[in-house]
């Protein structure tokens, strides 16, 4: 959750920008990495063109070109003959190491809690100069999985992100209390646990208007992907008990592992995560809907 929040504040608020520039940015991660620490390059090295982006996506050229103006006008991004990249304009610069800091953070806080129930490897005795640069690219690959590999079953960016938001908002009292993620941790839990999430929250949230988010609803309903449940939305029980969708997620874990083991492989000690971070160690999205739902909105 709090990597999607992040992507709508990269692309100033505008979630499509935020996951143009986020590929970008993993597309170049490594020259983001100066003298050890994470800052602006003295000078950009890695592009990208509109139609290679457009096709990692898998989103029209058309939108892909119209983003990227966007970005190019907020000066988040600057175009040339080599193609599309990041600025590192001193303006925009600590915005963008504020979000790969960010970003790292949450990737080593994504490592914590899943090191418990994934197959995870030790560390090597001496941290590799190249462990840094890895984890931002680990971080920014992982946040791009909904977009370039886990695109189904909702295509649609702004339908993507309310669902994310509603899936999240579901379970995050089971992820936060020690039995309730024991107890569910390799099963999917039952609607009575599950707590729905209204659409003023999910607006607040994401900052789309609240017709914009209740249209989408109501698409995602229809697409048989969520359900109005007790005054908010749930996940649909449908999605919980597909096949199809738990050999998905089973292929994430395995992906996630894999990409946490190869940082394991360069140094990053999960015995010791609490060194790993950069800033502070990141806390839960706090969702409070309790008024939303209680309105039935």
């Amino acid at each position: 959750m709090s990597s999607t929040l992040a992507v709508i504040e990269l692309g100033k608020g505008r979630y499509e920008w935020g996951v143009v520039a986020l590929l970008l940015l993993s597309r170049c991660a490594s020259d983001w990495v100066v003298n050890g620490v994470i800052g602006p390059p003295v000078r950009i090295a890695q592009s990208l063109s509109i139609r290679a982006i457009a096709q990692s996506l898998d989103a029209p050229y058309a939108s892909i070109h119209r983003y990227v103006s966007a970005l190019q006008e907020q000066g988040l991004a600057i175009v040339s003959d080599n193609g599309v990249a990041i600025s590192n304009d001193p303006a925009v610069a600590p915005a963008v190491v504020a979000f790969l800091v960010g970003a790292h953070d949450r990737l080593i806080r994504l490592v914590e809690d899943l090191a418990p129930d994934l197959p995870i490897n030790g560390a090597g005795s001496v941290p590799h100069r190249g462990l840094l640069a890895a984890t931002l690219s680990a971080a920014l690959d992982i946040s791009l999985v909904p977009y370039e590999i886990a695109r189904e079953p909702v295509i649609d960016w702004t339908s993507k992100l309310v669902w994310i938001v509603i899936i999240v908002a579901n379970v995050r009292h089971v992820t936060t209390d020690y039995d309730l993620s024991r107890a569910y941790a390799f099963k999917p839990t039952p609607d009575d646990v599950r707590v729905p999430i209204g659409v003023r929250t999910i607006s607040a949230m994401t900052g789309l208007s609240y017709g914009t988010t209740f249209r989408h609803c109501k698409k995602l309903a229809q697409q048989d992907v969520i359900k109005y449940d007790r005054g908010g939305w749930l996940l649909a029980s449908r999605q919980l008990n597909d096949d199809a969708v738990d050999e998905g997620v089973k292929a994430l874990l395995a992906y996630y592992a894999k990409r946490i083991n190869e940082l394991a492989a360069l140094g990053l000690s999960v015995e010791s995560l609490e060194r790993a971070y950069i800033g502070p160690r990141p806390d839960y999205v706090i969702i409070d809907n309790a008024v939303d739902i209680k309105k039935g909105r």
